[in-house]
């Protein structure tokens, strides 16, 4: 018994330890909800198509992707990477 505690113990550290050795550089924190002002996207890889109903905010559009109000006028361009 004290071997698979050493065993698991061992293990919970180096999970730990691993864990820690995040990459700051590239980590970008979007909040997710979806942005009311947002009436229709388009995004390159839909041919630049109007996509409606969707759920995204300027920080969870891909990159690419340009976010437009009602009106037709450009919120912002998607860069999530």
């Amino acid at each position: 018994a004290f071997k698979l505690n050493m065993y698991l113990i061992s293990f919970f550290i180096g999970i730990f330890l691993l864990g820690i050795q995040v990459e700051y550089t590239n980590a970008k924190s979007c909040l997710q909800y979806c942005d009311d002002e947002v009436a229709y996207m388009t995004c390159p890889s839909s041919g630049d198509e109007q996509i409606s109903q969707v759920c995204v905010n300027c920080c969870t559009a891909d990159e690419g992707c340009k976010l437009f109000k009602t009106d037709g006028s450009l919120i912002c361009t998607g860069t999530k990477d």
